[in-house]
């Protein structure tokens, strides 16, 4: 989909991409041991602050060469680990570098394992990395909500050719769709079954219609996936993009007709966002209008969205 402007990942995924806490690196020890930390960046709690913490972190390891900084990761009581939050470290081949909590899963592959909703972290996670860094929306066991599969979201970024290194915070779909984006969709449906498809889909065409809030616009799809509204693209409404998919190589499309089957909720993929003139993750609510159609809107999750809390 034509992103709007800016705004707003297991039961099988045993240790991929372990997310968490990084640090900013104030005073580094001359002489050969591991470098020490002496000061460290409170534990993020948004966007902004997870790709900070992440960003400082791979200042850290540039400094200091990728052996000390990999001691450094997985060390579980050392300045890079703050409760269930740490660094985690993969190289681009798929295999764990850092992860302070399960050691014994260091060295090896997880290239191809998935998470709860089936997504291929390692892979996705590889991509963003090689494309500059960025946000990744996954399933993960909470532990302290019994191992729950709960979603988590990091902040990917490469430290040089040969890995990457990230961190993530657990957040849930409240946090990721704010009230303003849900109540924008759902008076579109209430529009759509009050007036009619035609009536409905006109308007949400309309680039001067009542159906444009700043960033936000509502797209629209049949169940087959032909497109019947998106007011920036007008020259795809009619096309069928049920196999279409987004710039990492996700079926977005065919995430939204899925979850809109079951009623509504949250789907996630990538787009190139017009605000940034990169490809960034975006968290699009969609919902079931009549059973043959749906419809829906989203945000871009960029740096500085306080809604992404812990």
């Amino acid at each position: 989909m034509k992103p709007g402007l800016a705004g707003i990942i297991l039961c099988s995924l045993m240790c991929i991409l372990i997310f968490g806490s990084g640090c900013t690196e104030k005073h580094v020890s001359s002489d050969n041991a591991t470098p020490v930390v002496t000061q460290v960046t409170p534990a993020p709690e948004t966007s902004q602050d997870i790709s900070d913490y992440v960003k400082n972190a791979v200042l850290y390891a540039k400094k200091v060469g990728k052996a000390a900084a990999i001691a450094s990761f997985n060390n579980k009581s050392g300045p890079f680990v703050k409760g269930d939050l740490y660094i985690y470290a993969i190289d681009f081949s798929g295999t764990t570098l850092a992860q302070p909590y399960n050691t014994h899963l260091l060295g090896k592959n997880y290239m191809n394992v998935t998470d709860a909703s089936g997504k291929s972290t390692t892979n996705l996670g590889i991509s963003l990395a090689k494309s500059g860094g960025g946000f990744l929306l996954y399933k993960y066991p909470k532990p302290v909500d019994n191992f729950t599969s709960s979603y988590k979201i990091s902040y990917i970024s490469p430290v040089d050719d040969t890995y990457f290194i990230g961190a993530g915070i657990y957040t849930s779909e409240d946090q990721l769709i704010d009230k303003t984006l849900k109540k924008f969709v759902y008076d579109a449906r209430n529009y759509s079954l009050l007036y009619g498809r035609e009536k409905a889909l006109k308007e949400f065409n309309n680039l001067n219609g009542p159906f444009i809030n700043g960033e936000l616009y509502i797209f629209a799809y049949d169940y087959n996936g032909t497109l019947l509204a998106w007011p920036y693209r007008p020259d795809l409404v009619g096309a069928n993009r049920y196999n279409s998919i987004d710039p990492m190589g996700t079926y977005h499309i065919k995430a939204m007709i899925d979850t809109a089957r079951n009623g509504s909720g949250l789907v996630d993929y990538y787009s190139v966002n017009p605000a940034t003139n990169m490809t960034d993750l975006k968290i699009s609510y969609v919902t079931n209008v009549d059973g043959t159609w749906f419809l829906g809107s989203g945000r871009y999750i960029v740096p500085g969205q306080s809604q992404i809390s812990i």
